[in-house]
């Protein structure tokens, strides 16, 4: 039972504990009037003071039985045009459940409560029997641990929030010297588990010009620090809403145009259940194999990606790639000795 307002509280004391109330559930007049030590003339004075506000309205329910009146205030009307319906709650719950794991444990931690806020907006006739749940899990082989790494994000959302442009230093690979790139973030890419800022570099003379036609992207985990540029903002330059029009995220080579002939019933399978790009085709051959074609501008991601599936995999072209993939599996036999 909630505690009694003292009898000498100030009216403004009463109308923030009575708002607080009926935010939570529906009250009678007596219940009211025992819990804010007042007369039934006050609340009802309360209440029409409630309604005077443009974002708050205390709606009023009355028993046909006993003519005892009720009031409460439904969530939805606290500043939101419509409630969150259970269905897309559960949804927001399961895109936690199944990629939540990828971010910062710390911005795990403020999902969790976010999402947790968000029940006190379902519908008053929900909230009665209402359990968070739980109901699905996501996993990756060889994560990327994004712990480390929360401040980097937090800057790069700043930059993209405020529109501000900024200083990466960025090692692309273990052991080299750390660059400095002047950068405006555009946003946030998640591939394979893994986080991409896009965006534009810009001229270290001039941080609020492109240097390039197009958009580049950086490994969050390969920065080091984002230096956030106060003076200098990102609102002239082009927003950039990149489409998985081709196969791979790391552009940087002509558009090849790839075919490759699985086999083996596992390759067959996955293959065929994926969308790999969105100008791709698959068909059969007569001996069962399936021919994979699509485009891509990623000379080494196609590579690696043919890498994973060794023996059930052949490139018919380009002719580049069939020689790339030619190579590494000499060096697989030289390395494993085998004649």
């Amino acid at each position: 039972m909630g505690r009694k307002l003292d009898p000498d509280s100030t009216r403004s004391e009463r109308l923030f504990k009575l708002y607080d109330l009926l935010r939570i559930r529906k009250y009678s007049t007596t219940e009211l009037q025992e819990k804010l030590n007042c007369s039934k003339q006050t609340i009802r004075s309360m209440i029409d003071a409630i309604n005077a506000s443009s974002q708050i309205v205390v709606l009023e329910e009355e028993d046909k039985r006993t003519r005892r009146k009720s009031y409460y205030i439904e969530q939805h009307k606290r500043g939101m045009n419509d409630p969150i319906a259970l269905e897309g709650f559960r949804q927001m719950e399961l895109c936690r459940d199944l990629i939540g794991n990828v971010l910062p444990e710390e911005d795990y931690e403020k999902l969790n409560l976010a999402i947790k806020n968000a029940s006190n907006f379902l519908p008053r006739n929900e909230l009665q029997n209402f359990k968070t749940l739980s109901i699905a899990s996501g996993y990756q082989k060889g994560f990327i641990n994004y712990s480390p790494f929360t401040q980097q994000f937090h800057d790069l959302f700043r930059c993209i929030n405020d529109k501000k442009c900024c200083v990466l230093q960025y090692e692309q690979h273990i052991g080299e010297k750390i660059k400095e790139h002047y950068f405006a973030p555009m946003r946030l890419l998640c591939m394979h588990d893994c986080f991409y800022i896009i965006g534009w570099v810009t001229d270290k003379d001039n941080p609020e010009v492109k240097k390039f036609d197009t958009p580049t992207k950086f490994l969050v985990q390969r920065i080091k620090a984002v230096q956030i540029l106060e003076d200098y903002s990102s609102e002239n330059l082009p927003e950039v809403n990149p489409e998985n029009e081709y196969f791979g995220v790391i552009t940087g080579s002509e558009e090849l145009e790839v075919v490759l002939k699985f086999s083996g019933d596992y390759a067959k399978t996955y293959i065929a259940d994926r969308l790999w790009s969105k100008d791709q085709s698959i068909s059969f051959n007569e001996d069962g194999s399936l021919l994979l074609k699509f485009k891509s501008k990623s000379f080494y991601e196609v590579i690696s990606f043919v890498n994973s599936f060794g023996s059930q995999v052949e490139v018919i072209s380009p002719e580049e790639i069939r020689n790339a993939v030619k190579d590494d599996v000499k060096n697989l036999v030289k390395m494993y000795g085998i004649s």
